[in-house]
């Protein structure tokens, strides 16, 4: 059987892997309803946010605190690394700039700058090989 301690010891380094994978503040918690499961539900504040309202969610359902913690461990592990997490944050921002630029009829002097920056970006992506 599964203690109180055991869920507390299982659950209480998933904020501290989430810091490291770039999210800020994280907060878990696991909520027990009566026949229906276990749910582990993780948030974070969105990075530049203004407001402290805007945060990302994530909940994770299982039949078992195990099932539901496999499937939040499963999910955290394939987060992207802090520095790609931010790298591909910045590439969004900037395409979306480009975008408006575009659809504003920006002169090309001014876009062309920015295309290439996102190319380069963009080809460092694709090419980028994290340390050993």
């Amino acid at each position: 059987m599964t203690t109180i301690a055991d869920i507390y010891a299982a659950i209480n380094p998933l904020p501290a892997m989430l810091t490291a994978k770039g999210k800020v503040k994280p907060e878990v918690s696991l909520v027990i309803e009566a026949n229906a499961g276990f749910a582990i539900t993780m948030n974070w504040d969105k990075r530049h946010a203004k407001y402290n309202y805007e945060r990302d969610y994530k909940t994770f359902i299982g039949s078992s605190f195990d099932e539901a913690l496999g499937k939040a461990m499963s999910f955290i592990k394939k987060l992207p690394s802090a520095d790609q997490a931010k790298l591909h944050e910045f590439m969004g921002a900037l395409g979306k700039l480009i975008d408006a630029g575009n659809a504003d009829g920006i002169s090309v002097d001014f876009m062309n700058p920015l295309l290439d920056t996102m190319k380069r970006l963009s080809e460092n992506v694709i090419t980028y090989k994290p340390a050993a």
